[in-house]
């Protein structure tokens, strides 16, 4: 067994003891009913304890499992991925943000009559169509990236 081999079967192990982890996370999030203590009134309404513990948890496993996953990549796919977020998800947002400038300026509703227009929908609004335009820019560039190459 060489080293390679030894280091993706650690990882898999550790990968399978945080995806228990999550499933333990998951049970206290449902279970747990108390409400969160020191919570600002500025927030709302004040969410289970469950729910924060789930949260926190889902933020932590995340972070977790992109780093084993980063670290099982080889360098040609992890040469892909950081093309594509580079040059995908900027010239995404770029295209992404004048489409909805110009849709602006233009007087498109940019919400759906449903949702109330106040400044927190229209920033909401902003910040996914960003995501989803950088979201969409990475994976043509992967898919470019890889096309060019095989």
């Amino acid at each position: 067994m060489n080293i390679a081999t030894k280091t993706t079967a650690a990882d898999r192990k550790t990968m399978d003891n945080l995806t228990v982890g999550l499933c333990a996370l998951t049970v206290i999030g449902v279970s747990a009913t108390a409400a969160t203590p020191f919570w600002p009134s500025a927030w709302g309404q004040v969410p289970s304890i469950g729910v924060v513990v789930l949260a926190g948890g889902l933020a932590v496993f995340l972070a977790l499992h992109t780093l084993y996953w980063w670290r099982s990549l080889d360098e040609a796919a992890k040469e892909a991925h950081k093309w594509a977020w580079w040059w995908g998800g900027n010239l995404g947002f770029i295209v992404g943000g004048t489409a909805v400038v110009i849709a602006a300026l233009n007087g498109v509703h940019l919400l759906p009559a449903r949702v109330p227009h106040t400044d927190a929908a229209l920033i909401a609004a902003g910040l996914i169509a960003a995501l989803a335009a950088q979201a969409v820019g990475y994976t043509l560039a992967w898919c470019v990236w890889w096309m060019a190459r095989r």
